[in-house]
C-alpha cells in the first residue's frame, strides 16, 4: 500500500471503530431482523468472505496462475484489505449495537481484532520493507566508497616511497622535503579517518538491517496468528448465519 491507499485503510478502520463505539448511545432490536437489516448483513457477510476467497487463491498454485493472468496478485490484495475493513463497518451497522447474543458478541469481538490485527501488521510489514530498501541502498552506496578509499589509500603507497625519498635528500634540501613529508602525512593520516568513518557507518546499517530482518521474522509470525484468527472467525460467523436461518427469519 501507498500513503495515499493506507491513509484511505485507515480512516476507514477508525470509522469502524466509531460505529462500534456507537453502542454507548444508540441501540436498536428491531433493525438486525428486518428486510433491511438482512440486506446489510447478507452484503456484509459477502464482503467479509472475500478476503477467504483470496486466501484461497493466494495458496492454490494452479488457481492463481490461471486468475492472475487477468487480474494481478497486487489488485486482488488490495480488494482483500478494502473488503475486509468494509465488510465488518457493515456487520456493525447490522447489528445495530444489539450485542445481546453470546455468538454475535464473539462475532464482533473477533472481527475488530483480525481488521486492526491486518491493518497493523501489514502497516509495519510496509514499514519495515521500505526501511529495508533504504538501508540496503545506502549499504551499498557506503560499500561503493569504501572500496573507493581503500584505492586511495593504495595510491598512497608510492606517496610513502617517495617520503622515503625526502628523508634521503633532508640535508641538502630540509626545508622542502618537511614540506612535502607534512604534506604527505596529513593527507595519508585525512584518507584513513575517512575509511574508518565509513567502515564505522557500514557497522550500522548492518546491525539496522540484522534488527528489521528479525522484527519481520516476527512479524511473518504474526501472519500466522492473523490467519488463525480470520479462521476462527469464518466459524464464528458460519454458526451466525445458520442459527438465524435456523431459527427463521423475522421479516418473512
Amino acid at each position: 500500500m501507498n500513503t495515499h491507499e493506507r491513509n484511505l485503510v485507515g480512516s476507514l478502520v477508525a470509522l469502524m471503530i466509531l460505529f462500534w463505539l456507537g453502542f454507548l448511545w444508540h441501540r436498536s432490536s428491531q433493525f438486525p431482523g428486518s428486510l433491511s437489516g438482512f440486506v446489510v448483513g447478507a452484503l456484509a457477510s459477502i464482503l467479509m468472505l472475500i478476503p477467504l476467497v483470496y486466501m484461497f487463491i493466494k495458496r492454490t498454485k494452479s488457481l492463481k496462475k490461471s486468475i492472475t493472468k487477468f487480474i494481478p496478485m497486487a489488485t486482488l490484495l488490495k480488494i482483500h484489505i478494502y473488503a475486509g475493513v468494509l465488510g465488518p463497518i457493515l456487520a456493525l451497522i447490522h447489528s445495530a449495537h444489539r450485542f445481546a447474543s453470546p455468538v454475535g458478541i464473539i462475532l464482533v469481538l473477533f472481527m475488530m481484532v483480525v481488521v486492526l490485527s491486518g491493518f497493523v501488521g501489514r502497516y509495519v510489514l510496509g514499514l519495515i520493507s521500505t526501511k529495508m530498501k533504504e538501508k540496503k541502498r545506502q549499504l551499498n552506496e557506503f560499500q561503493h566508497a569504501l572500496n573507493d578509499s581503500k584505492n586511495d589509500l593504495r595510491d598512497g603507497v608510492s606517496d610513502a616511497q617517495y617520503e622515503a625519498f625526502t628523508k634521503r635528500t633532508s640535508n641538502i634540501l630540509p626545508s622542502f622535503s618537511l614540506s612535502l613529508l607534512g604534506t604527505s602525512q596529513d593527507k595519508s593520516l585525512l584518507k584513513e579517518k575517512e575509511l574508518l568513518k565509513i567502515v564505522d557507518a557500514i557497522s550500522d546499517i548492518e546491525y539496522s538491517i540484522m534488527i528489521h530482518n528479525t522484527a519481520k521474522t516476527w512479524f511473518s509470525r504474526w501472519l500466522k496468528i492473523h490467519i488463525f484468527i480470520s479462521m476462527t472467525l469464518y466459524c464464528v460467523l458460519f454458526i451466525h448465519i445458520a442459527s438465524e436461518v435456523y431459527f427463521g427469519l423475522r421479516w418473512l
